[in-house]
């Protein structure tokens, strides 16, 4: 009787499945050391090219999900935007770096479920072409100030060989192609030749006076005759007529002579 009333339950009673989500764990390898990143180089992921955008952000592992890996960095999408718009690649610390594409195709023109850290295209505007090149430079420190540019090839044409048996003429306008450029010489026009050697002089009644040696100490027996820019010129009592004296500093007075 016990066994039929138990089995009887057993088969009588619904039973209920439980679903636990989990977050998504945290990122254990960054791309913190990779040089793609210290040069912010865009990923190539499938057709599309994906671009350093913004600032970085905390992981969320309940909305950051795994989506792959790029040269072994893992990359994570936010389930709650648009599939395949923003890739977020671990620098370590817990922060993540977005790496977003143009809007383009049927994206083009939209503002989509987040900002764009680009502006946005219209339908049918091509915008800048993307080629893929390699670096040029090896991987630096991170923190780094570097010049990204593509590898560029010099091409040195071969020197065109006259064939055997040629002349010598014949030989000379075969290799010599492109003669050097010849010589120009250039013109240097030198200073005029200086009219006269008068050095410091002054003007003063309607004549030339030019300096006429050292300065003396100004005494009682100079008067005042004039005056040159707002300075008094001075003349020694019972000197020469053809010499003046302008005040230079004080107690010192320069003397100067009529030029003839």
């Amino acid at each position: 009787m016990h066994v039929f009333l138990l089995v009887a339950l057993l088969v009588s009673t619904s039973a209920y499945a439980q679903v636990q989500s989990r977050p998504t764990d945290p990122p254990l390898v960054s791309a913190a050391g990779e040089s793609w990143y210290q040069l912010r180089e865009p990923m190539l992921l499938g057709a599309d090219v994906y671009y350093h955008a913004g600032a970085a952000v905390f992981f969320n592992g309940n909305v950051m999900v795994r989506s792959g890996h790029y040269n072994g960095v893992p990359l994570y999408a936010d389930a709650t935007l648009e599939p395949y718009s923003v890739f977020y690649v671990p620098i370590g610390r817990g922060l993540m770096q977005p790496y977003e594409r143009r809007r383009a195709g049927a994206m083009a023109g939209t503002a989509g479920s987040r900002l764009s850290a680009f502006p946005v295209r219209l339908l049918g505007d091509p915008g800048p072409a993307v080629t893929a090149t390699a670096p040029t430079q090896l991987p630096l420190t991170a923190g780094a100030i570097v010049s990204y540019t593509p590898e560029t090839i010099s091409f040195v044409p071969a020197p065109v060989l006259a064939p055997m048996g040629a002349s010598p003429a014949v030989v000379a306008t075969a290799v010599d192609l492109a003669p050097p450029p010849a010589f120009v010489a250039k013109v240097i026009i030198s200073p005029t030749v200086p009219e006269n050697n008068d050095g410091v002089w002054v003007r003063f009644d309607n004549a030339r006076w030019v300096s006429g040696g050292r300065a003396e100490p100004q005494t009682g027996a100079f008067t005042q005759v004039g005056t040159h820019g707002g300075f008094p010129v001075l003349r020694r009592t019972g000197g020469a007529s053809d010499q003046i004296f302008i005040p230079t500093r004080d107690g010192l007075v320069a003397p100067y002579r009529r030029k003839g």
